[in-house]
């Protein structure tokens, strides 16, 4: 065999070795298409679970990560693991509400600012009702009251499961279960001794 010839078969075999990996991966992963996918938009409403809190979420496919609203973060050790509290600010229809949460310490991520050093962050995982399917998403806290939306979903959350029309908002609704409360008028409630 000639010296071209061998280096002929060596690069032909280790071209077969880099791809037999990529070839084994790429079949056994399922790869979304868009019609499986839900369609989103830039803007929905979200729930927090178990609670069902109805809050908005900006969508944004230019974010990697996922962040919350958080105030007066602390970390803590319960049981031995560490553990994050904070207080999550958000509006309803009517008014601005507040609830303290306690979540396990996933870990502490430094995230890239725009202009400044990297700031470090905790990261917690919570669910979310998102277009009536409740998904567990990992979220990086920091204080966004001064910012529009409580909750941002990067692309990790977003990965193989919507894509994001930039032209609409609020395509959805966050269901999951959780029923619209109506109001009671007086002619509603039934009186004593009536007939049922």
């Amino acid at each position: 065999m000639t010296s071209l010839a061998k280096r002929v078969l060596s690069a032909a075999i280790a071209l077969l070795l880099l791809l037999m990996p990529y070839g084994m991966a790429s079949a056994e992963k399922t790869v979304a298409t868009p019609d499986t996918l839900k369609i989103l938009g830039w803007v929905e409403f979200v729930r927090l679970e178990p609670w069902g809190l109805k809050t908005r979420a900006r969508l944004d496919t230019g974010a990697n990560t996922s962040s919350m609203s958080a105030r007066d973060i602390h970390v803590f050790k319960k049981n031995g693991k560490r553990w994050a509290r904070f207080t999550f600010d958000f509006k309803t229809a009517k008014d601005e509400r507040s609830i303290e949460i306690e979540r396990p310490l996933i870990r502490l991520v430094k995230i890239k600012q725009h202009s400044g050093p990297p700031q470090e962050r905790p990261v917690v995982s919570m669910d979310i009702c998102l277009a009536d399917e409740v998904r567990t998403i990992e979220f990086s806290l920091i204080d966004r009251r001064a910012l529009n939306y409580p909750i941002l979903l990067g692309r990790k959350a977003l990965a193989g499961y919507a894509l994001v029309d930039s032209a609409n908002a609020y395509l959805n609704k966050a269901g999951c279960g959780h029923e619209k409360k109506k109001k009671m008028k007086d002619s509603d409630v039934a009186s004593p001794g009536a007939a049922e």
